[in-house]
């Protein structure tokens, strides 16, 4: 209830600044054809999953009867890939009512792990309704295991690197292609979400150095502070590591 209540703030704002006596011309708070969105900063969902998550709407008054608003995407301020959310366009409050509910279904490999994409949700204008601002939600990634921390050291040419870790099941789950790292970069850091079960990790040199020149280079694979990974400079083209993940 306390974050419904904040969707009223400005309404009671609204009230008081427009007379500090009441008279004819005064709303009340029943008389204000309001609608806002329940506060929801976050939402987090696992990487490799699915997850169907329930948002609130409330209303400054009650019907007798069902009342549907329409809500939309803004696509303006949201930053997620519109393969990783879905949104219905229409949220209905009961009749004697005023509290709504809508899902919004989440693709976990279609956030983007930086955990900065943005999904805005705004209400559809209409004569005579006071709409809340536009409800901004963080889509983050969030892993229910361990996360597992990929720390690459280069030669001086990391642009000569490239890397996946693949599951037992020789599907490349985590991947960086030749010319993501830059010329001249020092390091370069990686997080995985990884269930238990083993996987095989492989780095490649295009050069054929192996992370050698003009100084050594090393790749490791930590997971809760255990190093799964080591791998010295001068490995040639390419090496690979099997490795296994317990807890």
């Amino acid at each position: 209830m306390k974050k419904l209540f904040l969707l009223f703030s400005a309404i009671f704002t609204l009230v008081l600044l427009t007379n500090c006596e009441k008279n004819d011309d005064t709303p009340t708070i029943l008389e204000i054809n309001y609608v806002g969105f329940e506060a929801k900063p976050l939402l987090g969902v696992n990487p490799s999953a699915n997850v169907t998550e329930e948002l609130k709407i409330a209303t400054s008054n009650t019907s007798e009867s069902d009342r549907t608003f329409n809500i939309v995407v803004n696509t303006r301020l949201t930053t997620a890939n519109a393969s990783a959310y879905t949104v219905p366009s229409t949220v209905t409050v009961p009749a004697n009512s005023n509290i709504g509910t809508f899902n919004v279904d989440l693709v976990g490999p279609n956030i983007n792990p930086s955990g900065n994409d943005i999904l805005a949700l705004d209400f559809v204008s209409e004569e005579g309704l006071l709409t809340s601002n536009t409800l901004e939600i963080n889509l983050k990634q969030i892993c229910p295991y361990p996360e597992t921390v990929l720390n690459i050291i280069f030669d001086g040419y990391g642009n000569e690197t490239s890397w996946e870790i693949k599951d037992s099941s020789d599907t490349v789950l985590y991947s960086a292609a030749l010319g993501t790292y830059a010329e001249g970069q020092a390091n370069a850091s990686s997080t995985f979400c990884l269930a238990p079960g083993t996987y095989t990790f492989t780095i490649n040199d295009d050069f054929g150095d192996g992370l050698s020149f003009p100084a050594n280079g090393s790749a490791s694979i930590l997971n809760s502070g255990n190093k799964l990974v080591e791998i010295v400079g001068d490995f040639g083209f390419g090496t690979s590591r099997v490795f296994t993940i317990s807890n």
